[in-house]
């Protein structure tokens, strides 16, 4: 599999999460930055970010080791994506 860019996993993620919210009868927010806090914003709560990580490593071919991202970070559009591209290249 060729490289995911942070740019590639920052979309998959809000492309993710907009359906989820469509779902639900919700609108994603325009422009987001890559400092929001998903959770923090009420996008996704917990159980969302659960999902959010298995679809993540689905995406990305292969495991994503979560526990090794700073908790604060998890959470966060732009580390997020980050970390998972970074963990891809590696797997």
């Amino acid at each position: 599999m060729s490289a995911i860019s942070p740019d590639d996993v920052r979309r998959f993620i809000l492309d993710h999460l907009a359906q989820q919210l469509r779902m639900q009868g919700r609108s994603m927010p325009e422009d987001i930055p890559d400092d929001y806090d998903l959770m923090l914003s009420g996008l996704i709560d917990s159980l969302d970010l659960l999902e959010l990580m298995t679809v993540l490593a689905e995406h990305c071919g292969g495991e994503i080791d979560f526990e090794a991202i700073n908790p604060d970070q998890m959470t966060i559009l732009g580390p997020l994506s980050r970390y998972v591209a970074e963990e891809a290249a590696r797997s």
